[in-house]
């Protein structure tokens, strides 16, 4: 077993060309050559980063003179990656709550293909709108906010087809209790056709906001105690879609009952 400091690793990524190395052996296990074609580096300096990979357990190589990652060499790829996309967003973050972004998910962040950010406020929410007009599918929402102005089009879609609706709230909404009734006695077709007491579920604090649907995703932060629509990260990847499903069905679990919260 083999020691080493985390500046130890580290450091192995000041080198531009190393990294390119690491990172052409993490997409598929390779000969020198190979890799020597694929970066167009010269020979000698592809082996010097080689060894040093190999020095530091992050690859190894196979009787068939093919490099390819080690357990470890595959951990510290992945986190790597997430410090890039990070490093990207670098603003946007340092200026928002991000511990409402689990660690789990917040380190599968490298996985993502990208992520779009945008500042302004009235396109924000117009992208909210545009995201359940265009869903066919499934909504999934996190807000501290009735979204009562887009209740007639998620009804006419209840109505018109098959669609999987779920949503979490704030408590703070339901403490009302004469908006709260006159928010269900209003919309009481809409609601009951959702099986809102299936498919909502309330948090004591709402610390983001974020829209979901086969279409795309929006997600918005806190900032300063408050959730920020002014910023947001967006995307209609595949791989950002997932992970906020991923990170709606956590707060999900997490949930209580609104049936239960509503009687109380």
């Amino acid at each position: 077993m083999v020691d080493f400091l985390i500046t130890d690793f580290l450091i192995e990524f000041t080198n531009e060309g190393r990294y390119e190395v690491f990172k052409s052996i993490f997409k598929t296990k390779k000969r020198h050559s190979e890799i020597e074609k694929e970066l167009d580096l010269p020979g000698p300096e592809i082996s010097r980063n080689i060894k040093r990979l190999l020095k530091k357990e992050l690859i190894k190589k196979q009787v068939s003179g093919e490099y390819e990652m080690t357990s470890t060499g595959i951990i510290v790829h992945e986190i790597l990656k997430m410090l890039e996309k990070i490093l990207g967003l670098t603003d946007f973050l340092n200026n928002h709550d991000i511990t409402a972004i689990p660690i789990n998910l917040m380190l599968q962040m490298g996985k993502l293909d990208s992520i779009n950010i945008e500042d302004q406020t009235m396109v924000n929410i117009q992208k909210w709108a545009d995201l359940v007009k265009s869903a066919e599918e499934f909504i999934i929402s996190i807000s501290d906010q009735f979204q009562d102005s887009i209740l007639p089009i998620i009804e006419k879609k209840i109505s018109n087809q098959t669609i999987d609706i779920k949503a979490i709230v704030d408590a703070s909404l339901l403490k009302d209790s004469i908006k709260v009734g006159k928010i269900f006695k209003d919309r009481h077709e809409v609601y009951n056709k959702m099986d809102a007491f299936q498919n909502v579920k309330v948090l004591e604090k709402v610390n983001l906001s974020l829209l979901g649907t086969e279409k795309g995703a929006i997600i918005f932060l806190s900032s300063k105690d408050k959730v920020d629509y002014s910023l947001c990260l967006h995307d209609d990847s595949e791989s950002f879609i997932e992970w906020t499903k991923d990170l709606f069905h956590w707060y999900w679990k997490n949930g209580k009952d609104l049936k239960s919260f509503i009687k109380s």
